[in-house]
């Protein structure tokens, strides 16, 4: 039984092992289709949520605010208008400033032809805040000092007319990166088909990856057994720069080119050209790398895109290869050489003619100086838009979209403050004991209230402690306008009215005693009001302050803008008030503009990047103090400058009437001026940081920095504009009455027209 059942078990066994087989294997390759069917599936999935998630990435940039562009701050915009009193000098500077080239016949935007009494400009488009101007030509002429006529460029004549502001800064949030964004429509035409030539010649017809493009470079790149050529697109290009890292991986690479298929799906090409001509790198600015052809223009030429020639548009468009290898300014002689090339490839391809090509070969690369960082120009300045632009635009996305400021900055005055300064300080240091001395200067636009320069300290380009802004001394005799405003509103008092010069002891309310003294420890016994105004002595200002009431004169600095706690101490009548020299200037801006106050800016107009008014500066005036007081009180700041203590300007403009006052704090440490013209007040303070003595008073210090500063200008004399309520009256010295000419020592003063005696009495 066992020897026939062993053979029986045998063959079963052979039997299932060969039926088992095709089983197997259909369960093996089910199951591996399974996990390839899953495994297919989970990718598939993976890879759609990964292009979800790249194309919510891709679209909300490129949707959003591409950028952090930089706020581009402007100086005023140079008006003209007939009559102005304007020279061709300062215009021709300003020219200089603006790149302006001069020509003998005007061709294109940038040029500017001159004879001897006229100056034909061919201006730049613009867009300003109130609107476009288009490209054209200004024809002015001159008649000395003044602008006679303005006319276009068929004759004409215009009621006005303007230059484009220069750009004075650029402030961002992103300290390792510029752009100056730039619209499609703005590129010349010819940059853009260059570019397309070099860089990605089927742009418009593939579909943001090239594969031919990618098989060239890969052949290229084997046969020379190095890297030789890329074969990126320009719309991979602008996905690695603007959304990827420059590690170079086979993720990234994959990354790039899936983002460059979304960016041609869901945008033009237009868009997408665009977006690359503004982010494209080209350079580095000390820390700031240069981002976009537009920016790069100005970096490397010191010209707006459109007006580059032919070997410039070659040069911007070599760089695009790499920027640091070819920099022109450090290798000049490879970088022509990419230079030429590309002007090669622009003939070749009927970009340009022939002799054009050759023209433009034999141009040298012209490239412009380093310029130093443009926000550390005029950092004093800037630090005041700064803080006044924070006040006006809370919203930081508007911010960060490229807002242009528009300022009153006027370049000819600042650079006249900086040249005052820096040769006024080592003058005044030869004298014995002084030493480590330190100035502030601010000038306003008194027309409309606008800070036209600012410079807050020796170190013009320290972008640190703002003296104008933040240091705040006594300021002394400067208080006195103040003093005889309070007094000249009253009915006992006028220009004539006699005072008392002699020893003089004040009591308060502890019994303490203050003793106030004169500069010069001189008593001068009785003498009229304007002398002792115009002559600064400190105890006839005490005794009308006195008079009237130490709370008066605090009311009238409060009217003429003083917005810091005021003392009420006899002491104030003789400036103990710590103010700043902007607060000054607020001051005496009101004092200037005959009592009418306005609140002092830097800031005239705030536009978004697409042109939109965000803002506009509107003076407020407020008339706060009756015309027939600050004109009496004008005319005793007139007399500072003739006779007075501010005389050594009679001396170097001696047909100029201007106005002004000196003031010096106790012991020497402060040294002040201020002062106008018809169209300018400015505030000179000269001073120690340590608050020591500098040794010098208002008219030989700070006076010194403003006589520098104006000889560098083109001052107008102030207007004599009398109010209705002013007569002109003979006043006699000694009585401080009015009296006919040869009653005793008798002057010409201007009084209220309701106290005019039309037939005065001699009276001795």
């Amino acid at each position: 039984m066992a020897s026939k059942k062993t053979p029986v078990k045998k063959r079963k066994s052979s039997k299932k092992s060969t039926s088992s087989t095709p089983s197997f294997m259909k369960r093996f390759a089910a199951k591996a289709f399974s996990i390839f069917w899953k495994v297919s599936l989970v990718s598939v999935i993976s890879v759609a949520l990964y292009m979800i998630y790249l194309d919510a990435k891709v679209t909300r940039q490129f949707e959003g605010n591409k950028w952090q562009l930089p706020a581009q701050v402007y100086a005023r915009a140079l008006t003209f208008y007939p009559g102005q009193y304007l020279s061709m000098d300062e215009v021709e500077w300003e020219l200089k400033r603006l790149n302006y080239t001069q020509v003998t016949k005007l061709t294109h935007t940038g040029q500017y032809e001159q004879s001897a009494t006229r100056l034909r400009i061919y201006r730049r488009a613009f867009e300003f805040a109130d609107g476009q101007e288009n490209a054209h030509i200004i024809e002015l002429r001159f008649n000395g000092n003044k602008l006679a006529t303005v006319k276009n460029n068929i004759g004409q004549r215009l009621d006005s007319a303007r230059l484009e502001p220069v750009q004075i800064a650029r402030i961002g949030n992103d300290e390792t990166q510029d752009r100056e964004f730039v619209p499609l429509d703005k590129f010349p035409s010819i940059l853009k088909e260059t570019l397309l030539v070099v860089e990605d010649r089927n742009f418009y017809d593939h579909h943001g990856v090239s594969v031919w493009s990618i098989m060239r470079a890969l052949y290229a790149n084997i046969r020379a057994g190095r890297t030789v050529q890329g074969g990126s697109t320009l719309t991979q290009q602008l996905a690695k720069n603007f959304y990827l890292t420059r590690e170079r991986s086979l993720t990234r690479k994959i990354n790039e080119a899936l983002i460059a298929l979304i960016l041609d799906y869901r945008y033009s090409k237009d868009a997408i050209l665009e977006a690359y001509l503004n982010e494209v790198y080209l350079g580095q600015s000390y820390t700031k790398g240069v981002h976009g052809m537009g920016l790069a223009a100005e970096f490397y030429f010191s010209k707006p895109i459109d007006e580059l020639e032919f070997d410039q548009i070659a040069m911007l468009i070599a760089l695009v290869k790499g920027p640091s290898y070819y920099n022109p300014r450090r290798y000049e002689e490879r970088a022509q050489e990419r230079r030429d090339l590309v002007l090669r490839l622009m003939v070749e391809d009927g970009l340009i003619t022939t002799p054009e090509y050759r023209v433009a070969l034999k141009r040298p690369l012209d490239i412009a100086p380093m310029r130093r960082d443009i926000d550390k120009t005029y950092p004093g300045y800037l630090e005041l838009v700064n803080r006044q632009l924070k006040e006006l635009l809370t919203d930081k996305e508007t911010l960060d979209a490229g807002v242009r400021v528009f300022t009153y900055l006027d370049l000819q005055k600042q650079e006249a403050m900086e040249e005052s300064i820096s040769q006024s300080l080592p003058y005044l240091e030869r004298r014995p004991n002084t030493e480590q001395l330190e100035a502030a200067m601010v000038s306003v636009n008194r027309q409309v209230g606008g800070v036209s320069a600012l410079v807050a300290g020796r170190d013009m380009r320290y972008s640190g402690f703002n003296r104008v802004l933040d240091t705040k001394r006594n300021i002394g005799s400067l208080v006195k306008p103040a003093v005889y405003l309070s007094a000249l509103q009253l009915k006992q008092y006028h220009l004539g009215t006699v005072l008392k010069d002699e020893p003089l002891e004040v009591k308060d309310e502890q019994g303490n005693v203050w003793r106030p003294d004169n500069f010069d420890h001189v008593f001068r016994g009785d003498l009229p009001l304007y002398q002792a105004y115009s002559n600064s002595i400190n105890i006839p200002a005490v005794n009308v302050g006195l008079d009237i009431g130490v709370d008066k004169v605090a009311n009238t600095l409060e009217g003429l803008g003083v917005e810091s706690h005021i003392n009420q101490y006899p002491s104030l009548l003789l400036g103990a008030l710590e103010l700043s020299s902007y607060e000054v200037a607020q001051v005496y801006t009101t004092l200037a503009n005959d009592g009418a106050y306005t609140r002092l800016t830097s800031i005239s107009a705030l536009t978004d990047n697409s042109g939109k008014l965000l803002y506009q500066h509107k003076p407020q005036w407020q008339q706060r103090f009756p015309q027939d007081a600050t004109y009496m009180t004008k005319y005793g700041m007139k007399r500072v400058t003739k006779d007075g203590t501010g005389k050594r300007l009679n001396k170097h403009f001696p047909t100029i009437q201007l106005a002004g006052k000196t003031g010096t704090s106790n012991n020497l440490r402060d040294s002040w001026y201020g002062g106008f013209d018809q169209n300018t007040v400015t505030i000179a303070w000269v001073g120690r940081d340590d608050n020591q003595s500098t040794g010098l008073t208002g008219a030989v210090g700070a006076l010194e920095l403003y006589i520098r500063y104006l000889r560098q200008l083109n001052p107008q004399s102030l207007a004599d504009e009398r109010p209705e309520g002013i007569r002109w009256a003979f006043i006699n010295e000694q009585t401080g009455l009015q009296a006919p000419p040869g009653c005793g020592k008798v002057i010409q003063l201007p009084i209220r027209a309701s106290e005019f005696d039309p037939r005065p009495r001699c009276v001795r």
